[in-house]
Parts: structure tokens; sequence; C-alpha cells
């Protein structure tokens, strides 16, 4: 499910940011006509598509990047009011202008409990699951791929 999510909102930021950008400042923002966002944000969020895209595609457990968004959450939780604040400043060139609708902050803890709740539950997992070696499961893939595709061996 998280890798399908991951997925979605990597190719909407890779290929559609100025849409999603626009959407979100409607919804969130009292007055997103005032607020002008930083020309070099389109790039940065492109580039956490691309980030997403490849967390999405990548084998393996995704259990360090769940852990990196239960701090995310914490802040997120804690300090809602700080935390869209500190991000309005480097979005946008007036962040004082901006004027967020009163469910953003709420929203904001909210989605900071869900990112902790992940990243607790990723460390309880942790606990009770193996690692996975992803070296090894390279060596199979290996392995699987010559004997599928058996090669001369010549010598010289």
């Amino acid at each position: 499910m998280l890798r399908t999510v991951l997925r979605v909102v990597g190719i909407v930021e890779l290929f559609r940011p100025g849409a999603l950008v626009r959407t979100a400042e409607r919804l969130a923002l009292e007055n997103p006509d005032e607020c002008e966002m930083r020309p070099w944000m389109t790039p940065v969020i492109r580039s956490e598509g691309a980030i997403l895209m490849v967390l999405a595609r990548r084998g393996g457990s995704l259990s360090s990047f769940k852990k990196f968004v239960g701090v995310i959450g914490v802040l997120a939780m804690l300090f809602p009011r700080a935390y869209v604040d500190y991000g309005s400043k480097i979005a946008y060139t007036d962040a004082e202008h901006c004027e967020w609708k009163p469910w953003v902050y709420p929203a904001t803890r909210l989605v900071g409990v869900y990112y902790v709740l992940v990243a607790l539950n990723e460390f309880r997992k942790g606990t009770a699951e193996p690692a996975v070696d992803e070296d090894s499961n390279d060596r199979e893939f290996t392995n699987r791929l010559r004997s599928a595709v058996p090669l001369p061996i010549t010598s010289r």
C-alpha cells in the first residue's frame, strides 16, 4: 500500500508540480493569490517526486524511510503551527502574508500523529523480524539469471 501511495504522489510531484501546488494552495490558504512561491520550489518538488519514485521501485524494506517519517511526524504533531510557518518561510517569498485556513494546523497535527504511528509500528516490527540482506538477494538474482541464460565459458 505504501509503495502505491509513494508512486502516485511521486508521479504527481514529478510531472504536475504546478497543478499540485495550485490545488493545495486553493484548499489550504485563505489568500492563495497573495502568496508567491519561491522559483526554485518547482525543481525541489520534482526532485522529491523522483526520490519517492525510486523508493517505491526499489526492493527490500522501507524501514529507514518509515522511521525518518516518524521523526518528521513528531515535529508536526508537537508543533504544528511552527511546522507550517517554517515550511512557509522556506517555500514562499512573502510567507508573512500567507493566511492559512483554520483547519490546516489541526490537520498537520493529525498527519504528524499518523507518521509517528507508522514509525512506531516499524520499530515494533523491526524487533520481531530479521533484517533483509540485500546483498544475498542480489546474489540470488544473479545466480538465477546465470542458470536461466547459460553462457559459454571459454578459457584462454
